[in-house]
């Protein structure tokens, strides 16, 4: 199902995303707070998964999901990066 699908390439997401901005990432502490409370605000992770999905597809192979996370890990990132800059002054 969808659903299925959905939830395991989310999971699979939010694990990379954990690993590119570590917990004791070397920032200033505001810095940090600001980025994790964005980036792990909750929501669907939409835009990676779509990633994955067309990697899957074009490649039609399971190893695609894996090779194309990076870039699904920077669409998630420069998505955060556009929803804080939006609310700048």
């Amino acid at each position: 199902m969808i659903e299925d699908y959905l939830r395991r390439m989310r999971e699979r997401v939010e694990e990379a995303l954990a690993k590119a901005v570590p917990a004791d990432w070397a920032v200033p502490d505001r810095l940090r707070e600001a980025v994790e409370y964005s980036l792990w605000a909750g929501g669907k992770r939409l835009r990676p998964i779509l990633c994955l999905a067309a990697a899957e597809s074009v490649q039609g192979e399971a190893a695609a999901v894996e090779r194309a996370l990076p870039f699904a890990v920077a669409v998630e990132l420069v998505h955060t990066y556009s929803l804080i800059h939006d609310d700048l002054p």
